[in-house]
């Protein structure tokens, strides 16, 4: 069996390789264009076990190799609690990656199956026209603040983005507007596009039912948490998935002290944005959570509660999902 460590980057790979016995031959570099010459080294090496540390650029490697051989997606946080060194190289880097696979001390991070992959890249997307847009429409505010001008609406709708297109910001302000109300409504169509294709993935996801009738959960973020989470099976506890969305906070313990600190933030930004953003919502019908974040508030703040009914919410979307998984395999 060979033990191969990849170092990947943007342009290029460096590839280290251990047997049984410790480090065989020299570190070699391949170009990520030449996919021919990666391929055909891989089968050389059958049969091997891979490992990629975790970046946002793994998933093509990781795809090629697949088929070729057992391929390990290495947790680069948990990674560099394990190795610290002084030096620090692309061939030092995969010659580490090697010894731990070789030793069985690689910590592993999720690869999601494609579907889901899909899926993430769809809802990510989206996000992302939604954070553009609404930096648009702060703009746009800014601009009518300069000029001293209000509008009339609650929102910014069709309505209203008609009205500030009608007023007067002078010479670069009206044109800063008329570009604003164009990028507005690229944002609209493109956005539009998205939700279609979105409808029609969800018949790929029946599981989303298990969301959608929870107040507050539309097809949109019962999409987006379903793809953060991927496959629920994997997740033991709530607990877990409160870690996985980054919502637990950070401990500090030595002897007689134990200091809880602001929440870690690791692991998905998108599961924990919507579970914030939804938390909000759950409370005016739900009167457990509404207790929960009244308790929370009183004691520790309106920003602190928020984000506690997000781990709770964390926790009842994978109980939800799970069960309705248990509930399917049952009938089937």
């Amino acid at each position: 069996m060979r033990y191969i460590g990849i170092d990947l980057h943007k342009r290029d790979l460096v590839v280290a390789m251990e047997d049984e016995r410790g480090p065989v031959g020299k570190a070699k570099r391949f170009s990520c264009q030449d996919e021919a010459t990666v391929i055909e080294y891989f089968q050389q090496q059958r049969p091997f076990e891979a490992a990629i540390e975790a970046s946002s650029s793994y998933r093509w490697l990781f795809d090629l190799l697949a088929p070729l051989g057992r391929v390990i997606l290495a947790h680069p946080l948990r990674l560099r609690a394990i190795v610290v060194t002084r030096a620090k190289t692309d061939k030092l880097d995969a010659a580490v990656l090697a010894k731990l696979l070789r030793l069985g001390e690689i910590p592993m991070a999720y690869v999601p199956p494609q579907p889901f992959q899909d899926l993430r890249d769809l809802t990510r997307a989206r996000w992302r026209l939604a954070k553009a847009a609404t930096e648009a429409k702060n703009q746009l505010h800014a601009l009518l603040r300069r000029a001293n001008l209000y509008p009339p609406f609650k929102t910014l709708s069709r309505r209203a983005l008609r009205w500030i297109g009608r007023q007067h910001l002078g010479l670069g302000g009206n044109i800063a507007r008329d570009e604003l109300l164009l990028r507005l409504a690229h944002y609209e169509r493109e956005r539009s596009k998205l939700d279609q294709h979105l409808r029609e993935m969800a018949r790929q996801f029946p599981e989303t039912e298990a969301l959608t009738c929870l107040y507050g959960f539309g097809l949109y973020s019962s999409l987006l948490i379903l793809g953060e989470l991927g496959e629920v099976e994997r997740f033991k506890s709530t607990r877990q998935v409160g870690a996985y969305a980054g919502l637990t906070a950070r401990v500090h313990q030595s002897g007689a002290h134990n200091y809880h600190g602001h929440i870690t933030r690791q692991g998905s930004p998108w599961l924990r944005w919507i579970l914030v953003q939804a938390a909000m919502k759950v409370i005016r019908r739900d009167s457990w959570l509404k207790n929960f974040y009244t308790r929370v508030r009183k004691r520790a703040g309106r920003n602190v509660a928020r984000v506690a009914v997000a781990r709770k919410l964390a926790g009842i979307c994978w109980v939800r999902l799970r069960h309705w998984h248990r509930e399917q395999a049952k009938a089937g």
